[in-house]
C-alpha cells in the first residue's frame, strides 16, 4: 500500500489493499484484493480487479498505492473507497457493496461505481471539496503531475484533470494531504521524495510543496525557494505524506523532523 496505513470506517470495519499473490474466488486466497475485515477481523466483502491474473503476473499489483475512504454521500452510494493501481487505473468502489470478482469481464470492471486509467500510482490520494488529489508516477515522462480530479456524487470522478501542477513528481511521486479553514483556503501539500537514495538517486534533501487546492497551477511556496537554504528540509524518505495539526506542517525525514509554520 505504498507505506500507507489501513482505513477504518464508523463502524470499526477495516480495509486494506493486498498485492501479488494467488487468487481464488472461492478460497481465503485474496492476492491483488481490497478486502472489508469486520471489528473481529473476519472478511465480509472484497473487490478483485478482473484482470487480477495479468495483474499478478507482470508485476502490476493492486496494492501499490494506499486507499481512500470518502465522506459518506447524499447521493448515490453512501459509502465509497477509492484505491489506484501500479496498473495505473483508479478505482471508485462501494463500501457496502463490493463487486468481488467478475469473472466475465474482459476490458473493465463493471461490478464496481467506476475505473479509468490515470497512470502508475505508487501513494495515497487525498479528497477535499469533491476533489481527488493524485500524485501518481509516469515512468515515460520521468515523472507526474500532482492532479485534482472533480467528483459528482451520484456520478463518479472526472476521467479527466481539472487542474495540475508545473512540478512533475518522480518515482515514488507523492502522497498528498490538504489543509483548509471548513471548506475554504485549501492547501494541498506534497513532498517531493525522489532523492530517498539509492537505488534511486541521493540520498538529497526532501522538497515540500504546497499549492492552492482550487487551483494546483498556483504553486504558494516550497522549501527549496528561500535564500540560504532556509526551509530546506533533511534528506528524503520514500513513500512520506506530510502532516498537518495545529497550523503546522510536520515532514519526517532520514535524520531529523522538520516542523514549518508562518514567520513570525
Amino acid at each position: 500500500m505504498g507505506g500507507g496505513a489501513p482505513a477504518v470506517d464508523s463502524g470499526g470495519n477495516l480495509y486494506v489493499l493486498t498485492g501479488n499473490g494467488t487468487f481464488n474466488s472461492g478460497s481465503n486466497d485474496f492476492g491483488d484484493t481490497a478486502l472489508k475485515l469486520s471489528p473481529t477481523l473476519a472478511v465480509t466483502d472484497k473487490f478483485t480487479p478482473y484482470n487480477q491474473a495479468s495483474l499478478e503476473a507482470t508485476d502490476a499489483d493492486f496494492a501499490s498505492s494506499g486507499l481512500l475512504l470518502l465522506p459518506d454521500q447524499t447521493t448515490g452510494p453512501a459509502h465509497l473507497l477509492i484505491a489506484s493501481s501500479k496498473e495505473g487505473r483508479i478505482y471508485l468502489i462501494d463500501r457496502d457493496a463490493m463487486g468481488g470478482f467478475c469473472s466475465g469481464c474482459s476490458t473493465t470492471d463493471t461490478n464496481i461505481v467506476q475505473s479509468f486509467f490515470a497512470t502508475n500510482n505508487f501513494g495515497t490520494p487525498a479528497f477535499w471539496n469533491n476533489a481527488l488529489y493524485f500524485a501518481g508516477v509516469d515512468f515515460s515522462s520521468g515523472g507526474d503531475f500532482l492532479k485534482r480530479f472533480p467528483f459528482t456524487a451520484g456520478t463518479g470522478l472526472a476521467t479527466t484533470f481539472a487542474s495540475r501542477s508545473a512540478t512533475r513528481y518522480p518515482f515514488p511521486g507523492a502522497n498528498p494531504s490538504v489543509s483548509s479553514n471548513g471548506t475554504s483556503d485549501g492547501i494541498v501539500w506534497a513532498i517531493d521524495a525522489s532523492q530517498y537514495g539509492p537505488p534511486a538517486s541521493g540520498p538529497a534533501p526532501a522538497i515540500v510543496h504546497a499549492y492552492n487546492a482550487g487551483n494546483l497551477a498556483t504553486e504558494l511556496w516550497n522549501s527549496n525557494q528561500a535564500t540560504a537554504n532556509r526551509d530546506q528540509a533533511g534528506n528524503a524518505v520514500k513513500f512520506n505524506a506530510p502532516t498537518i495539526i495545529n497550523g503546522k506542517v510536520y515532514v519526517s525525514t532520514r535524520t531529523e523532523v522538520d516542523v514549518y509554520g508562518l514567520l513570525p
